[in-house]
Parts: C-alpha cells; structure tokens; sequence
C-alpha cells in the first residue's frame, strides 16, 4: 500500500484546479443533490453509477430487505449486475465517490462499481462524500478502503445526515475547500532550433499539433523569408489544427499557418491571422541575426541525450507507473528495456536493486 500513496511527482493544488470525477450513486435523490453540489464547486465531471433496476421503489422496509439480501450474495462472491462502465480513468487526476449508505454500510451498486473497477482506480487520488438517515459511516469508509486497497484517500469523508440536508449545497462546498490533490506535472517537451552554428533551445505546446510536429522530427526545412518578421516552409503532410488569432505574435513563436505551412517568428508585432501553436523559443535573443535576412536552413530536433532516470515507461516523468512497468519487464522481457532509464542503481545492469532504487527515488521527492 506504501507505493501508492507516494507516486505523485507534482504538486498539491485545490480541487478547482485539479480535474476530478464525481462519481455517484442515488436512490432517493439525495445522493445526486449532493454530487452536483460538489460538481459545481470543484468544476468536476459527474457520472452515475446505474444500478440493475430491480430494487423496490419507492424506498422501503422491503427495499432495506432485497439489499440485505444482496449484500450476503456479495459477502459469498456474488455481484449484481450494473449498467455503469468506464474503460479508463486516466483523464482525470482524483475521483469523488459519493455514496448511500445501506443497512449500515456502502450502498450495493456502488461498492459492485468499484470493485469491478478497482485496478483501473489503482493509483487514483478517491474522496469519499455519504449520504445516510442517521448512522455512522465507518462502515462505508471502510468498504471503500478494501475494494480500492491501492488508491491515496485525501481528506476526512464527507457526511450528509438527516439533519443536516438542508444544508446540503453550503456543506459540500466548505468540504470540497479542505480537499487538495496532486496533480502531476509533466516534462516539458523540448527540442532543438538549429540555425547554422546556433542552438535556440524551445517548447513545444501542449496540444496535437504539436504532438505531430515533434513526430517528424529530426527535421531540416528550407525556409522563406517574408515580410522581415518570419521564415515558412510547407511540409509535405497534414498536421492537426486549431488555429486562432493570438492577436500578438512574439519573436521565437513556432506556429502552423493552416494545415502545413510551419512559421517560425523572429521579431514581435501584431498580427489578424490565425494560427495553431506548435511552441515557441525559450530565449530568443539572437534568433533574429542568425536567422538573417533571406531564405535559410533550419533544423528541428529533439534534444539528444535527454534521459530521464526513471522513466521507465517514457512518459515523460518518473511515477508508480514506472515501477510497475520497471516489475513487468523484470518478469517478461529484459532485455527491451532502456538501460539508460531503467539502471536506477547505476550499477551497469537492470535488476530488483532498481525497482528499489526506484521507489528511494519517488519517496525522496516527495
């Protein structure tokens, strides 16, 4: 368990500024009240877990009894049906689970969503928000720790009682106020702009086109000078486009002008064309004289020699996810993995020292 709650590499924001599910279960209503509340004050995406649809409505002593029920046909390895699904949570950086409680514990569609999804949360930052008459939620806060034994529970749960309904929308939104979740920063993508002896270092965007761009690197382009404040070339393929007017080009901008032409800006001014952003220069202070005034060379590359120790799955930073990838390939295929990334130890062979090496290094950042 100590894995998961130390993979985050970048930094603790509030939960406005982190991109979170509120996933949610309702019976009566009062669940759903409460999920759109939070929804509404951390800005997050709402899905509801559908149950099977043969509990007895309205809410009853009976509807109490077929749960109870249900609940000994799960307790023996029996799961009901759902008609709720989700092939991947990697979009969002925390899940709020807002839940009923029943019969003292974990509504049954609820605790049935997460076990069923429990290795894709693995990993996942949960919040935990219930909804109940008049009991306790311990319950419920425990059946949520052993179905998602490998995720990192921020904050106290949340507990909306009899008593305290009306309040609903002023409690959910002082609760979501407490929560902060680590949202991982990824590497900035860098590259290379080379003009003759020069070397501007610069950052591509983070969008498709630039995503595009960097695929075709290394690149070299023959450049045409135009209008004293750009050089362009058409590629002979397609990128991806959004373009927009940004309204003011600044010096060292990296631009796509429709679907082929790559601009590259050397002098600031304002501009009412559109464009899609590739990247821009980090430091364009001498971009203007080595590009001079005509037609030039210029070279695109990515940055060699830039390795990230850690990365064992190349995504750009170093999380849990490379210690499981660092695991997998130590139990399949050694060889295909990049020593350069994957020796953490340094030790000159990729081994079970890095996997704990590995793990030294995420704890020691955070």
């Amino acid at each position: 368990m100590l894995l998961m709650s130390v993979f985050f590499t970048g930094n603790a924001v509030p939960a406005t500024d982190a991109r979170v599910l509120v996933l949610y279960y309702t019976y009566s209503g009062v669940t759903e009240t409460l999920a759109q509340a939070i929804a509404d004050n951390c800005g997050g995406t709402l899905l509801e877990v559908v149950d099977h649809g043969n509990y007895p409505r309205p809410e009853s002593q009976t509807t109490y009894s077929y749960a109870n029920n249900e609940r000994s046909q799960i307790d023996s390895g029996n799961w009901p049906e759902i008609k709720t699904s989700v092939e991947s949570f990697d979009q969002w950086d925390a899940v709020i689970i807002c839940t009923p409680l029943w019969n003292g514990k974990m509504a049954n569609p609820m605790l049935t969503f997460l076990h069923n999804h429990a290795n894709k949360l693995a990993g996942k930052q949960v919040a935990l928000a219930v909804t109940s008459w008049s009991s306790g939620i311990t319950n419920v806060i425990n059946d949520a720790h052993n179905q998602l034994p490998d995720c990192a529970f921020v904050g106290d749960a949340l507990h909306i009682n009899y008593n305290n309904r009306a309040n609903i929308a002023t409690m959910a939104a002082s609760w979501v106020g407490t929560l902060d979740f680590e949202v991982s920063q990824p590497a900035a993508q860098q590259i290379q702009v080379i003009v003759g002896d020069k070397t501007f270092m610069a950052t591509l965007a983070d969008n498709a086109t630039a995503e595009a761009f960097r695929e075709l690197l290394p690149l070299t382009l023959n450049m045409t000078e135009l209008n004293g404040n750009e050089k362009y070339n058409y590629l002979n393929v397609n990128l991806p486009a959004d373009a927009v007017n940004p309204g003011t080009i600044q010096a060292g901008d990296i631009m796509l002008y429709g679907q082929s032409c790559v601009v590259l800006f050397y002098e600031t001014f304002n501009t009412s064309y559109a464009y899609t952003r590739i990247g821009s220069i980090d430091d364009p202070t001498g971009l203007a004289e080595a590009l001079g005034s005509g037609n030039v060379t210029v070279k695109f590359e990515t940055v060699a020699g830039h390795v990230i120790v850690g990365d064992v799955n190349g995504d750009g930073e170093v999380s849990i996810g490379d210690v499981t990838a660092l695991i997998d390939s130590l139990l399949g295929d050694v060889s295909a993995l990049d020593k350069a990334v994957s020796d953490v130890n340094q030790d000159g062979e990729v081994t079970i020292g890095d996997v704990t090496a590995l793990i030294d290094k995420l704890l020691s950042n955070n």
